[in-house]
């Protein structure tokens, strides 16, 4: 059967009927061993094309028999200890990603500060289950550094030999999100197609990205997500309900026209992308009372820690009281404090454009804030943004700005009036070179020459993990 003429989104029955059967034919004695519905995904998967179907389904099971899909336990199940936080599900009781529980792997530890949190938390209006993301808080360069390839590796032999809760397949993708997918699809599926009356085989998603900031759009973590995407095409099709990207900041647009390109059209079609006004599009779908309440609903999971959709990158926060990702952080004395990156030639020439983005904030009063430009072997600098007064302790302020070859430098100063030594405040402050050409979308932090601060400046700079951070000052 053909779907040039076909609106995958609206078969009818005899539809569905007639490519099943088209598909059981070819499978054999392989036959009984599927429902319709599975059938059903793998074609819609190949656009009702039984012969590509087949082949898909084909590949899928031989990468489940060489990765040991199905000897991985079930989270949930049995005394496993789930993979993640859950919320609102009668087969498996609320309960948190807990790194203190028997059988929890080491690994685990060293990176789960770096997560920005989830949760599988309650239904949508069709019955389907929601996993909620809060996709802002990652710490990606944490991530990349704390699970290096060699870890993996490891990760790989170890935990494959012992059949424990985290490997990684040969893909090169964390089998811990397969045993996420076996925990959603053999658990939480189940009892919502009990609860619904009827078949429930795909699940809801929300990012939300609050806090989301350019330098975490790197090609590490693109290049994650665009592994797990096709992964996820490839073995898992058509278990994509909708996808809500909520709270999306404007430089997101960049990194989208690239991760567009990665995935398949009927992807696409599923994807809801919002900004700041996303709340009466997310009640559409799901109602107020399984909404948690930062995202416009009534849901607050008061009686669990963390709430809703508890986080890592948050709970870190509370306790050290840094700010929200920002890359490095000074104190503010007595006079000013400037900041060097140097864009070589070589790495933006050719490139279709090259921007410097920057963020900064201040506590307690405003700051003057000015950037200069000196070209290559010259001492002469040229200011590109004029000194002027910045209200940066009431909101952030951020920008980007088109670059040349050379050196630019960020200096903060004092207010007239100034302050004194012991009336300091605290100034964080990200600033990223973005590189595009083509497919390429390359993040670089800044690249420190010096730290100048004036004499008898108390600062000292701290650069925080993966963005996250803030030095308190008195």
């Amino acid at each position: 059967m053909s779907a040039s003429k076909i609106d995958l989104n609206d078969l009818t029955d005899d539809q569905k009927t007639e490519a099943i059967k088209e598909f059981r034919a070819l499978l054999g004695s392989e036959n009984p061993k599927h429902d319709d519905n599975t059938l059903l995904r793998f074609l819609i998967a190949r656009q009702l094309n039984a012969q590509k179907a087949h082949e898909m389904l084909n590949g899928y099971l031989e990468w489940r028999e060489k990765e040991g899909i199905d000897r991985l336990p079930v989270p949930g199940v049995n005394g496993n200890p789930v993979m993640q936080n859950v919320r609102g599900f009668r087969s498996v009781t609320d309960s948190n990603w807990d790194m203190s529980v028997e059988g929890m792997p080491e690994e685990f530890k060293k990176f789960y500060s770096c997560m920005g949190g989830g949760c599988f938390h309650k239904v949508d209006k069709q019955g389907t289950p929601i996993f909620i993301e809060r996709t802002g808080y990652h710490d990606v360069k944490g991530l990349a550094a704390k699970c290096p390839p060699d870890v993996m590796l490891d990760w790989h032999i170890r935990n494959n030999e012992q059949v424990v809760h985290l490997t990684f397949g040969s893909e090169g993708c964390p089998v811990l999100k397969l045993m996420i997918n076996r925990f959603v699809f053999n658990v939480l599926m189940p009892e919502c197609t009990e609860k619904a009356g009827k078949t429930i085989e795909k699940h809801t998603v929300i990012f939300d990205c609050t806090g989301l900031g350019i330098w975490q759009f790197d090609m590490t973590g693109l290049n994650l997500l665009r592994a797990v995407s096709d992964l996820d095409s490839r073995v898992y099709p058509e278990r994509l309900g909708k996808l809500f990207i909520v709270n999306t900041p404007g430089i997101f647009a960049r990194a989208w026209n690239i991760i567009k390109r990665w995935l398949d059209k009927r992807i696409l079609e599923k994807i809801y992308i919002c900004g700041a006004d996303y709340k009466d599009v997310l009640l559409e779908h799901v109602d107020a009372e399984n909404l948690p309440d930062f995202l416009g609903g009534k849901c607050t999971c008061s009686h669990m820690p963390g709430g809703c959709v508890p986080s890592p990158y948050l709970e870190s926060k509370e306790a050290r009281g840094v700010g929200d990702n920002f890359q490095f952080s000074t104190s503010l004395g007595s006079s000013s404090h400037e900041y060097e990156i140097t864009v070589p030639k070589e790495e933006i020439e050719g490139a279709s454009q090259a921007k410097l983005f920057y963020k900064f904030r201040t506590t307690k009063r405003a700051v003057h804030f000015e950037i200069r430009h000196r070209k290559e072997d010259c001492e002469d600098e040229r200011v590109i943004v004029p000194s002027t007064s910045r209200d940066s302790h009431k909101e952030i302020v951020q920008s980007d700005m088109n670059v040349e070859p050379g050196t630019y430098v960020f200096s903060w100063q004092k207010p007239a009036g100034g302050f004194s030594l012991f009336n300091s405040l605290a100034l964080d402050y990200t600033i990223d070179l973005t590189v595009e050409d083509g497919e390429e979308f390359v993040t670089e932090h800044v690249t420190v020459h010096e730290a100048n601060e004036k004499p008898g400046s108390d600062s000292d700079v701290v650069e925080t993990a993966g963005g996250v951070g803030r030095l308190s000052v008195a």
